[in-house]
């Protein structure tokens, strides 16, 4: 009798664990995913860390009001992390890591580098704003559900781009050495 019992607690404490495992690896019940996007630049990676909030049903990047800034994602400040100096058209942005933030001005968007990391995606302080670079604006041909960043490479460089509902908005640079 004590053999079955002794037998009957380990196969228990064994499948609870193997079910405790998966729950474990999974983001936060009802908590958005980070993303993350990558590429290739010197002898490391530019990357960008972000939340991925979905739409259900907003128009969100129409909702940002004038003069005011988005974190670019949700919970933590999205972060860009690069190993080299990139130029945004005339703007040199030198390597290191910058919050991103997404600023409407005149109706346009303007990709806004801060040189604060780490904080809350709604503690953006101005003061610490270091470069601001224009994005274009495109229609996408299919509705994106979940906030997506990538880095696309180009000839000398690459795109910085977001896809968000019907739009995507994109900065282009060259890379530095």
């Amino acid at each position: 009798m004590t053999l079955k019992k002794t037998l009957g607690w380990t196969c228990f404490a064994v499948f609870s664990a193997l079910l405790a495992v998966p729950a474990t690896a999974q983001p936060p019940a009802g908590g958005p995913a980070r993303g993350k996007a990558e590429m290739k630049a010197g002898a490391g990676a530019i990357t960008v860390d972000y939340g991925q909030p979905s739409l259900k049903g907003r128009d969100m990047l129409s909702q940002l009001q004038e003069g005011a800034f988005w974190r670019m994602g949700m919970n933590q400040a999205t972060v860009l992390t690069t190993p080299v100096d990139l130029t945004f058209g005339k703007t040199l942005v030198a390597k290191g890591a910058y919050s991103l933030w997404l600023k409407k001005t005149g109706g346009a968007f303007q990709l806004v580098f801060n040189s604060q990391t780490g904080q809350w995606g709604t503690q953006h302080d101005p003061a610490k704003d270091v470069h601001t670079v224009a994005m274009t604006k495109t229609a996408l041909a299919s509705p994106v559900e979940t906030f997506t960043m990538e880095l696309a490479p180009a000839a000398k460089g690459g795109s910085l781009n977001l896809s968000w509902g019907a739009e995507k908005l994109s900065a282009p640079f060259e890379v530095g050495k």
